[in-house]
């Protein structure tokens, strides 16, 4: 029965095979050949039976190299991942038109009031829902270079609840991002729209604006803070830009300073005079008159102009006609008003 299977196996490969150890060995002139036996669930022949089998072509296959372009996917940035940093940006342009009320007092005398506390108000307009924004006008945007007027800022300070609805109406402030205060204004309160995400890009505008507002009040602003810039949808800014903040370049003044050491000589009463320059520098501040070059010459000074220096980059997250609400994101220095904001050069 070996046997006969050998000279099957020698016909169907062409190749001598050696009974060895109960093993199967065979010298093969072929790489590969693929054998389909049939049938295929019995491997036995009958004696001097000749096997029925199948030679399927051989087919070749060579490694190849692919080239997949990965296409990157957009970041988008959620509303509520923002909302802690930007609050609720305002400017007056949109108020513009809209009858509005004004805060008189609250209801127990006092100036300033907060969340949960009731107060008085007149001249309210009428309010689908009961409810009323409250803000307060803020200040001026003005053109740094032109000192035109950009926009006038609004803070949003709460929504009120109306209670009472009279000539002088009683209202109960339900929510509050900063106190209420006497003359402060009201509006009728429409739920805004649902914010989009925000999906950062970097901008390719040709502009040349100014930071023109900080949310810093003492000094100037670091990573995450709201800031206000000179350019806005007319020039091509839009939600999601992201735009480079440069610090001005500014004068640095060299001084040497001619210092007088007294030192004991070796006989009493006797003192070594010795002088020794000391060199000094000091940064000019922006509105600190440039010296001249005969004042220069004078104290042996010497002015060095700086140059500008990249300091920071900001993401626009709501732009308005001529101005626009804008986070700082990582930051080498603090911010200022008056630093240059430009689109990416690289």
């Amino acid at each position: 029965m070996i046997s006969n299977f050998t000279r099957s196996l020698s016909v169907v490969f062409d190749t001598p095979l050696l009974i060895t150890g109960g093993c199967v060995r065979r010298c093969l002139r072929v790489i590969l050949t693929l054998i389909l036996v049939s049938p295929i669930t019995s491997v036995a022949f009958a004696e001097d039976s000749q096997p029925n089998y199948v030679v399927l072509p051989v087919e070749v296959r060579e490694a190849e190299v692919r080239v997949v372009e990965q296409v990157p996917q957009s970041i988008s940035i959620p509303p509520h991942a923002l909302a802690p940093f930007v609050g609720r940006p305002l400017l007056m342009d949109e108020m513009s038109g809209i009858p509005y009320g004004r805060a008189l007092i609250g209801v127990g005398g006092q100036s300033m009031w907060g969340q949960f506390n009731q107060f008085l108000a007149t001249d309210l307009p009428a309010s689908a829902n009961g409810l009323y924004t409250t803000f307060r006008p803020g200040k001026e945007i003005l053109d740094p270079a032109s000192g035109q007027t950009l926009a006038i800022t609004a803070a949003f300070l709460g929504i009120a609840r109306l209670d009472q609805n009279n000539d002088v109406a009683k209202l109960t402030l339900i929510e509050s991002d900063q106190e209420v205060m006497v003359g402060d204004r009201l509006m009728p309160f429409h739920e805004a729209p649902p914010a989009l995400a925000l999906t950062p890009v970097r901008s390719n505008a040709d502009i040349n604006a100014y930071v023109v507002q900080s949310s810093g009040s003492v000094g100037g602003s670091g990573s995450y803070s709201m800031v206000i810039i000179s350019a806005g949808l007319k020039d091509g800014i839009d939600a999601g830009d992201i735009l480079d903040v440069f610090s001005p370049g500014r004068q640095l003044l060299l001084t040497d300073q001619v210092s007088t050491i007294i030192r004991k000589g070796s006989e009493p009463c006797q003192p070594r005079r010795e002088s020794l320059k000391m060199p000094g520098a000091r940064l000019l501040g922006c509105k600190e008159r440039t010296p001249s070059s005969r004042e220069l010459t004078g104290r042996s000074s010497e002015l060095i102009d700086l140059p500008e220096e990249k300091s920071g980059e900001l993401i626009v997250y709501r732009a308005f006609d001529q101005v626009s609400f804008a986070l700082l994101l990582e930051v080498d220095r603090e911010i200022y008003v008056g630093d240059r904001v430009r689109a990416s050069r690289s």
